[in-house]
């Protein structure tokens, strides 16, 4: 299983607590916190990379695989250049203390860290700045179970081997 909730929560609070701002789902419940803020959303939640492997550990077996994820990242404020500065402390973040802490917590690798893009959008009279980036990582989806064996099998109309 893909540790989603661990992933998330060891992104999110670190990246909060870096920015000393909110740091929200973009299409969450709840109120929008007063600006400045950020928003995330996961793009992409993983599919396996190419075939699981998979190892036999006692009565276990355990099969794992590579999965790419991908988030994109929407910072918030009141000027441009407050939310310019804003993105880019966060993909800072990304490329040094944030990768570090993603691959000892919660075992994701930071892959690539894209270009902040201007996103503002006019609504009426007033203008919503907003600038983006995305991320890609790549972490292990990990399926442990029991071990089924095949304790006997009946060879019925099988040509003896030598014989």
């Amino acid at each position: 299983m893909i540790q989603f909730e661990l992933i998330r929560e060891v992104m999110i609070e670190g990246l909060s607590e870096h920015l000393g701002v909110p740091v929200i789902e973009i299409d969450g419940k709840g109120e929008v916190p007063p600006y400045p803020f950020m928003t995330y959303s996961f793009t992409d939640e993983g599919s396996i990379v190419g075939h699981m492997a998979s190892k036999v550990v006692g009565d276990r077996i355990i099969y794992f695989g590579t999965v790419p994820l991908s988030v994109s990242f929407q910072s918030y404020a009141l000027s441009r250049l407050e939310s310019v500065n804003q993105a880019n402390r966060a993909r800072d973040w990304f490329l040094t203390d944030g990768h570090w802490l993603l691959k000892d917590a919660a075992g994701v690798v930071v892959v690539e860290v894209g270009q902040t893009q201007n996103n503002d959008l006019q609504i009426g009279d007033e203008w919503e700045r907003r600038n983006g980036f995305e991320i890609d990582c790549r972490t292990t989806n990990i399926i442990d179970q029991e071990l089924q064996s095949i304790d006997e099998v009946n060879l019925k109309g099988v040509d003896p081997i030598n014989g």
